[in-house]
């Protein structure tokens, strides 16, 4: 697994989607976000805190609540232009011992959202990184899909 820096959200105009940037030294990923998802990790970046609790927080609530620890988000697969990721979570005892771990799944821009707010690490497969990520992004052109989830493609018309 390679892990990842929160770069950043990019948008070329109010008609496209919105991207996020996650770096792994000299490589970027780009993942096509819907206008939502990219809001909610805006806010984190931005250090606002809503007046009421978004979605994500509200995850991060039922977490905490459960005793639930987010270790890590890993996007792990890329098929047919679609990321996937999960979530991986640790519950423990009241005392603080591991009950459990488990794996949810999630779209990457969902757990992004939630690892902002946990300050938890991001990780992609280098398989992922191979076929997705770019060298010395500089420019972003028009062109990036968005699937029927709202989660976004590694498109032909991304040019480094």
């Amino acid at each position: 697994m390679v892990p990842l820096e929160l770069v950043g959200i990019s948008q070329q105009d109010e008609e496209s989607l919105p991207i996020v940037l996650l770096r792994n030294e000299d490589r970027i990923l780009p993942i096509v976000v819907g206008p939502a998802e990219a809001g909610a990790i805006q806010i984190v970046l931005l250090g606002q805190t809503p007046a009421r609790p978004l979605t994500h927080d509200l995850i991060c609530n039922l977490l905490a609540g459960l005793h639930g620890h987010l270790q890590s988000v890993t996007i792990y697969k890329l098929e047919n232009d679609i990321f996937f990721a999960h979530l991986n979570i640790e519950q423990r005892s009241a005392t603080g011992q591991v009950e459990q771990v488990l794996r949810v799944d999630s779209r990457p821009s969902d757990g992004i959202a939630i690892a902002v707010r946990m300050q938890c690490p991001i990780y992609a497969a280098e398989e992922v990184m191979d076929v997705a990520s770019r060298h010395n992004v500089s420019v972003l052109e028009e062109g990036e899909g968005e699937d029927e989830d709202g989660e976004g493609s590694n498109s032909p018309d991304f040019e480094p």
